[in-house]
């Protein structure tokens, strides 16, 4: 099994776009078939979970301050 390095850099806005193509790929179709005939669900979720967690961007929260003139 393959070691994974761990990044902290933040989410570019490239790979939110691909979040959109994520699970269309006949990759990801192979991935969930595997998962369904092995019976790994739950620790499928967890990893998917797990994946978007660390791609997609921060939430912004708050609101803009207004400039007073």
């Amino acid at each position: 099994m393959s070691k994974i390095k761990e990044t902290n850099e933040a989410a570019t806005p490239a790979a939110a776009t691909s979040i959109k193509n994520f699970k269309s790929s006949s990759e990801v179709e192979n991935f969930y078939r595997f998962i369904h005939d092995n019976k790994l669900r739950e620790e499928a979720k967890t990893l998917v979970e797990m994946v978007l967690k660390k791609i997609t961007p921060p939430k912004k929260r708050g609101r803009k301050k207004s400039t007073l003139q």
